[in-house]
């Protein structure tokens, strides 16, 4: 059975970025493809740079990461509302699971 991963991508204003929430891992790519490809082939290194060092501790990504992985995601459209407002939007297209 395959271990599978869930990644968040964002489009920031270069480029594509993903993370692998699981193990912390990101890579960034031109385009949805290119960047899906190059966060397997991260963390297909990663994997087997642990099986190599099995003492490296492998940790998912902690709550303040994600926020600020998150925070340069604005939507084109985005506003900046009232300051009564707290919540932010964030445009979603798809959370893939990675085998």
């Amino acid at each position: 059975m395959t271990k599978q991963y869930t990644a968040i991508v964002r489009k920031s204003r270069l480029a594509y970025v993903a993370v692998c929430l699981e193990l912390n891992v990101a890579a960034q790519g031109t385009d949805l493809a290119d960047v899906e490809k190059n966060l397997r082939d991260a963390i297909e290194t990663y994997c087997d740079e642990v099986k190599k060092y099995p003492e490296t501790i492998v940790s998912s990504m902690s709550m303040e990461d994600l926020i600020e992985f998150l925070q340069d995601t604005e939507p084109d459209w985005y506003v900046k509302p009232s300051e009564n407002f707290i919540l932010k939007p964030l445009e979603v297209h798809e959370v893939p699971s990675y085998a």
